[in-house]
């Protein structure tokens, strides 16, 4: 497998431990092709931090600021920030923890592009994975097909 196509998350707490050797072995997968994501954004002490110290490719906004997006103010105005954010810093985001539909709506029009929740998918075995893709595209597909 080419190492592009492997992403390491880390979360805040773990570099906290021991930041100097977190981002040697960080640096050492970035040399090697490695993606690297911070998961959990925005439950640390120091998240602006470690976006502007190691050399993260992505950013994934933790789902605490997810639950209550459509009615809270001040959720929306803190995932749209962390949005425009990781974009001026050329990160990709992912917004972690969608659950209902109102939710992913919301994300998107805050510009989300990637967002992961129980929404779409309850956690599998990696050997059910396969069988998962081929159903989601053949659904993708035949919506498609019917529009």
């Amino acid at each position: 497998m080419s190492p592009h196509r492997v992403t390491f998350e880390m979360t805040e707490t773990a570099l906290t431990r021991d930041f100097e050797q977190a981002h040697s072995a960080m640096t050492m997968l970035k040399q090697a092709g490695c993606r690297l994501s911070l998961d959990d954004f925005g439950t640390g002490y120091s998240s602006l931090s470690y976006v502007h110290r190691l050399p993260f490719d992505a950013i994934k906004i933790d789902r605490s600021f997810v639950s209550d997006v459509d009615t809270n103010s001040a959720s929306k105005k803190i995932i749209k920030s962390v949005i425009d954010l990781c974009r001026n810093l050329g990160h990709e985001c992912v917004v972690e923890g969608l659950e209902t539909p109102l939710q992913a709506q919301v994300v998107k029009a805050l510009g989300a592009r990637a967002v992961q929740g129980y929404l779409f998918s309850l956690p599998m075995r990696a050997s059910a994975v396969g069988t998962f893709l081929w159903t989601a595209l053949a659904q993708s597909h035949a919506a498609q097909t019917h529009s």
